[in-house]
């Protein structure tokens, strides 16, 4: 597989919700599920509802290329996901700096190396823990908005919350192409989803952003998909197929459940999507694993609002990529 990088600025604020029912709940982050739907979407939008079709039948059966979940980068930082499995770290150690450790959520990717390959020291805990309170890469705020209701037209507050990334910050991801061919086509959807925006709130311009950087992955970011480690690390949402065995292979792991409201093309419907379960980025691995899309399609809807059955992505993007051997690292 090629694997690329691709890098995100954004031209304006954005709101990526959190499950739940308050949105003034944000998250800093994109998960590789929500990315997918919304590319899905941008298809739908530009190429029609039967190209998107075409595109979900592709991924159930043999996904041209595999995403991650898109992180955070602060001028030439990138940020990972901390890996989950920490038993390499001493006692006394974890004694010392086993708070830091906890809180820590999101390490730098020189970091994320490091704990690939288990040599991971006091300093580097120390200089994470620096690191994470040193600069904060966007500006949260809460906005308040007025809703009307339908009947009486009597109005109510409800508060917005938003992020502003600063100026050389915003988020970044990865892709493993399987088929070569798909390459110029997602880096013509992405564009088209930059225009359109992505996460909530688009009616007022939210998540809209440039493609500033897309190439073959290099540099540390390249050791980290390449190098030989004895475990692997989710850098998506996963979803485990039957066929995965999942129970014999995992080390170390976190569940979410996901849910919310359905989305076609342009258009939010009046209607929830079934909630599905994953295990999240970050979770440690034995061995590789793949995944699947999942029919989260409501039972019996009408007609008239959902002509189409809805997915969520949950295949495996996971570091290192290619399957290790036995030799010690």
């Amino acid at each position: 597989m090629e694997v690329y990088f691709y890098k995100l600025k954004f031209q304006s604020p954005v709101h990526f919700g959190e499950t739940g029912i308050y949105l003034e709940n944000i998250q800093e982050s994109i998960s590789s599920d929500s990315l997918f739907s919304a590319l899905i979407n941008v298809v739908a939008l530009y190429y029609g509802r039967k190209e998107a079709d075409e595109w979900l039948n592709l991924f159930s059966e043999n996904p041209p290329f595999l995403i991650s979940s898109l992180f955070i980068y602060n001028e030439d930082k990138y940020f990972l996901p901390k890996p989950l499995e920490d038993s390499f770290i001493s006692k006394e150690i974890k004694k010392d700096l086993g708070k830091v450790l906890k809180k820590l959520k999101l390490i730098e990717s020189n970091d994320f190396f490091k704990w690939q390959k288990k040599t991971i020291t006091v300093m580097d805990i120390e200089n994470m823990d620096k690191l994470s309170k040193s600069s904060t890469p966007y500006e949260k705020e809460i906005r308040p908005r007025v809703t009307l209701d339908r009947i009486n037209q009597q109005s109510s507050i409800y508060f917005c919350g938003i992020l502003k990334f600063k100026e050389n910050a915003g988020l970044w991801g990865l892709l493993a192409f399987k088929d070569k061919t798909f390459i110029d086509k997602f880096r013509i959807l992405l564009n088209l989803l930059g225009q359109t925006g992505i996460g909530g709130e688009k009616t007022y311009g939210y998540g809209m952003f440039d493609v500033i950087e897309f190439k073959p992955v290099d540099g540390i970011l390249k050791d980290i998909v390449n190098t030989k480690s004895e475990y692997f690390t989710l850098l998506s949402l996963y979803h485990p197929a039957e066929k995965d065995n999942v129970k014999e292979k995992l080390i170390s792991y976190n569940l979410v459940r996901k849910k919310g409201w359905i989305t076609s093309g342009r258009y939010a419907l009046p209607l929830k999507r079934k909630s599905v379960g994953f295990i999240t980025e970050g979770s440690i691995l034995k061995e590789p694993v793949e995944g699947t899309l999942v029919d989260v399609t409501p039972d019996y809807p009408p007609s008239e609002i959902l002509n189409h059955r809805v997915y969520r992505y949950g295949y495996a993007f996971i570091v290192p990529l290619k399957e290790t051997g036995n030799g010690d690292i």
